[in-house]
Protein backbone atom coordinates (compact mmCIF):
# COMPACT_ATOMS: atom_id res chain seq x y z
CA UNK A 1 0.00 0.00 0.00
CA UNK A 2 1.09 3.42 -0.69
CA UNK A 3 1.30 6.14 1.82
CA UNK A 4 -1.31 8.77 1.60
CA UNK A 5 -0.16 11.71 -0.41
CA UNK A 6 0.42 14.76 1.60
CA UNK A 7 0.95 17.26 -1.16
CA UNK A 8 1.99 20.54 0.16
CA UNK A 9 0.33 23.36 -1.66
CA UNK A 10 2.53 26.31 -2.48
CA UNK A 11 2.10 29.32 -0.29
CA UNK A 12 -0.31 31.87 -1.74
CA UNK A 13 1.35 34.56 -3.83
CA UNK A 14 1.66 37.78 -2.05
CA UNK A 15 1.86 41.17 -3.67
CA UNK A 16 5.21 42.47 -2.66
CA UNK A 17 6.24 46.10 -3.06
CA UNK A 18 8.58 45.12 -5.92
CA UNK A 19 5.77 43.35 -7.81
CA UNK A 20 3.46 46.30 -7.27
CA UNK A 21 6.01 48.77 -8.65
CA UNK A 22 6.75 46.53 -11.64
CA UNK A 23 3.03 46.20 -12.34
CA UNK A 24 2.56 49.96 -12.27
CA UNK A 25 5.59 50.44 -14.58
CA UNK A 26 4.28 47.88 -17.09
CA UNK A 27 0.80 49.45 -17.05
CA UNK A 28 2.35 52.89 -17.51
CA UNK A 29 4.39 51.74 -20.52
CA UNK A 30 1.36 50.11 -22.12
CA UNK A 31 -0.67 53.29 -21.57
CA UNK A 32 2.14 55.41 -23.02
CA UNK A 33 2.29 53.33 -26.23
CA UNK A 34 -1.49 53.36 -26.60
CA UNK A 35 -1.37 57.16 -26.38
CA UNK A 36 1.52 57.42 -28.86
CA UNK A 37 -0.30 55.22 -31.37
CA UNK A 38 -3.47 57.25 -30.85
CA UNK A 39 -1.57 60.43 -31.72
CA UNK A 40 0.31 58.84 -34.62
CA UNK A 41 -2.44 57.01 -36.47
CA UNK A 42 -5.65 57.51 -34.58
CA UNK A 43 -8.19 60.30 -34.60
CA UNK A 44 -5.89 62.35 -32.37
CA UNK A 45 -3.45 62.90 -35.22
CA UNK A 46 -2.98 66.52 -36.18
CA UNK A 47 -2.13 67.74 -39.66
CA UNK A 48 1.33 69.28 -40.02
CA UNK A 49 1.27 73.03 -39.29
CA UNK A 50 2.25 73.91 -42.86
CA UNK A 51 -0.31 71.64 -44.57
CA UNK A 52 -2.39 73.79 -46.90
CA UNK A 53 -6.18 73.56 -46.86
CA UNK A 54 -6.34 74.88 -50.44
CA UNK A 55 -7.07 71.79 -52.58
CA UNK A 56 -5.79 73.34 -55.80
CA UNK A 57 -2.26 74.51 -55.04
CA UNK A 58 -0.50 71.21 -54.26
CA UNK A 59 -1.53 69.27 -57.40
CA UNK A 60 -0.78 72.26 -59.64
CA UNK A 61 2.58 72.82 -57.92
CA UNK A 62 3.47 69.14 -58.20
CA UNK A 63 2.76 69.21 -61.95
CA UNK A 64 4.84 72.38 -62.42
CA UNK A 65 7.75 71.01 -60.39
CA UNK A 66 7.62 67.76 -62.37
CA UNK A 67 7.82 69.75 -65.61
CA UNK A 68 10.85 71.68 -64.32
CA UNK A 69 12.60 68.46 -63.31
CA UNK A 70 11.90 67.00 -66.76
CA UNK A 71 13.61 70.03 -68.33
CA UNK A 72 16.58 69.80 -65.95
CA UNK A 73 16.91 66.07 -66.69
CA UNK A 74 17.70 66.98 -70.30
CA UNK A 75 20.83 68.84 -69.16
CA UNK A 76 24.14 66.99 -68.81
CA UNK A 77 24.73 65.30 -65.49
CA UNK A 78 27.74 66.08 -63.31
CA UNK A 79 29.50 62.93 -64.51
CA UNK A 80 28.87 63.90 -68.14
CA UNK A 81 30.54 67.31 -67.84
CA UNK A 82 34.21 67.47 -68.73
CA UNK A 83 35.23 70.50 -66.69
CA UNK A 84 34.23 72.55 -63.68
CA UNK A 85 33.44 75.44 -66.04
CA UNK A 86 31.03 73.26 -68.00
CA UNK A 87 29.47 71.97 -64.76
CA UNK A 88 28.98 75.54 -63.54
CA UNK A 89 27.20 76.40 -66.80
CA UNK A 90 24.86 73.41 -66.39
CA UNK A 91 24.03 74.46 -62.82
CA UNK A 92 23.23 77.97 -64.03
CA UNK A 93 20.98 76.60 -66.78
CA UNK A 94 19.15 74.46 -64.21
CA UNK A 95 18.87 77.48 -61.91
CA UNK A 96 17.16 79.42 -64.69
CA UNK A 97 14.63 76.60 -65.11
CA UNK A 98 13.99 76.45 -61.37
CA UNK A 99 13.69 80.25 -61.11
CA UNK A 100 11.01 80.20 -63.81
CA UNK A 101 9.27 77.39 -61.90
CA UNK A 102 9.29 79.51 -58.72
CA UNK A 103 7.73 82.45 -60.58
CA UNK A 104 4.97 80.15 -61.83
CA UNK A 105 4.42 78.73 -58.34
CA UNK A 106 4.15 82.24 -56.89
CA UNK A 107 1.39 82.95 -59.38
CA UNK A 108 -0.43 79.79 -58.26
CA UNK A 109 -0.16 80.56 -54.53
CA UNK A 110 -3.38 80.86 -52.54
CA UNK A 111 -4.43 84.07 -50.83
CA UNK A 112 -4.18 84.96 -47.16
CA UNK A 113 -2.26 83.08 -44.50
CA UNK A 114 -1.70 80.07 -46.74
CA UNK A 115 -0.25 82.38 -49.37
CA UNK A 116 2.20 83.65 -46.75
CA UNK A 117 3.25 80.08 -45.97
CA UNK A 118 3.81 79.41 -49.67
CA UNK A 119 5.73 82.69 -50.00
CA UNK A 120 8.05 81.66 -47.14
CA UNK A 121 8.65 78.29 -48.82
CA UNK A 122 9.39 80.00 -52.12
CA UNK A 123 11.82 82.31 -50.30
CA UNK A 124 13.64 79.23 -48.99
CA UNK A 125 13.79 77.94 -52.56
CA UNK A 126 15.24 81.25 -53.78
CA UNK A 127 17.86 81.11 -51.03
CA UNK A 128 18.75 77.61 -52.20
CA UNK A 129 19.06 78.85 -55.80
CA UNK A 130 21.43 81.58 -54.57
CA UNK A 131 23.50 78.86 -52.87
CA UNK A 132 23.63 76.99 -56.17
CA UNK A 133 24.69 80.15 -58.01
CA UNK A 134 27.49 80.75 -55.48
CA UNK A 135 28.56 77.14 -55.97
CA UNK A 136 28.70 77.60 -59.74
CA UNK A 137 30.88 80.70 -59.26
CA UNK A 138 33.09 78.83 -56.79
CA UNK A 139 33.54 75.94 -59.25
CA UNK A 140 34.97 78.35 -61.81
CA UNK A 141 37.61 79.46 -59.32
CA UNK A 142 38.24 76.06 -57.71
CA UNK A 143 37.08 72.77 -59.29
CA UNK A 144 37.09 71.13 -55.84
CA UNK A 145 34.90 73.78 -54.19
CA UNK A 146 32.29 72.35 -51.80
CA UNK A 147 28.58 72.97 -52.25
CA UNK A 148 27.41 74.85 -49.15
CA UNK A 149 23.75 75.32 -48.25
CA UNK A 150 22.46 78.20 -46.13
CA UNK A 151 21.31 77.28 -42.64
CA UNK A 152 18.20 78.53 -40.93
CA UNK A 153 17.58 77.91 -37.24
CA UNK A 154 20.31 75.28 -37.13
CA UNK A 155 19.15 73.27 -40.16
CA UNK A 156 19.85 73.59 -43.84
CA UNK A 157 17.22 75.57 -45.69
CA UNK A 158 16.58 72.44 -47.74
CA UNK A 159 15.13 70.76 -44.64
CA UNK A 160 12.32 73.34 -44.62
CA UNK A 161 11.82 73.08 -48.38
CA UNK A 162 11.53 69.30 -48.19
CA UNK A 163 9.25 69.33 -45.13
CA UNK A 164 6.79 71.69 -46.81
CA UNK A 165 6.83 69.66 -50.02
CA UNK A 166 6.31 66.39 -48.13
CA UNK A 167 3.57 67.79 -45.87
CA UNK A 168 1.64 68.95 -48.92
CA UNK A 169 2.28 65.79 -50.98
CA UNK A 170 4.42 67.53 -53.58
CA UNK A 171 7.55 65.34 -53.72
CA UNK A 172 8.75 66.88 -56.98
CA UNK A 173 8.85 70.27 -55.26
CA UNK A 174 11.51 69.19 -52.78
CA UNK A 175 15.23 69.75 -53.09
CA UNK A 176 16.48 68.87 -56.57
CA UNK A 177 19.26 66.30 -56.61
CA UNK A 178 21.07 67.53 -59.72
CA UNK A 179 24.03 69.25 -58.03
Amino acid sequence: MSAPSTAVSPPPRRVTPVRAVLGVVVLGLVALWVYVLYLAIGPGRQDPPDRLADPDFAPAAQARCDAAHDEVAKLPTASATRSAEERAAVIEAANAIFAEMLDDLAALAPEGEEGEIVAAWLEDWRTYLEDRARYADALRADPTAPFLVTSRQGDQVTEYMDAFAADNRMPACGTPLDV
